[in-house]
């Protein structure tokens, strides 16, 4: 699959990771998951992520902040965030960080599919 697009999926939940692997896979894109930002930092992964889909609250470095490291270091790698949290304004905070859009778990898979796309193609 060398060539195809890249989509890096971090999330400290291990069944979300997976179920969020199997899910790019299925359409056709090399996906690969990492447990912690600071896993996907070190694995140097990040220049070559065609889209970055990433949870915001982990252990160590959140989903925000990282995604505020990809637009110092990488603008053009669209990031999607992702969360359980309901507080009010989050979406904002996210959206300002830099991503390109904001789930809410469980996800509508048909949206986040469609923005996936949208996002890699952009």
């Amino acid at each position: 699959m060398a060539g195809e697009p890249l989509i890096s999926i971090i999330d400290d939940d291990q069944a979300m990771r997976s179920a969020l692997v199997r899910l790019i896979r299925s359409l056709g894109y090399v996906a690969r998951g990492f447990a912690s930002a600071e896993e996907f930092i070190e694995a140097g992964v990040m220049s070559g992520c065609s889209c970055v889909i990433t949870d915001i609250q982990m252990p160590g470095m959140s989903g925000i902040h990282l995604t505020r490291l990809i637009a110092e270091r990488q603008s053009e790698v669209p990031v999607i965030l992702i969360t359980a949290r309901t507080e009010p304004g989050l979406e904002d905070v996210a959206l300002a960080s830099g991503a390109v859009a904001f789930f809410r778990k469980p996800i509508d898979t048909t949206a986040f599919v469609e923005c996936l796309e949208m996002a890699i193609r952009a």
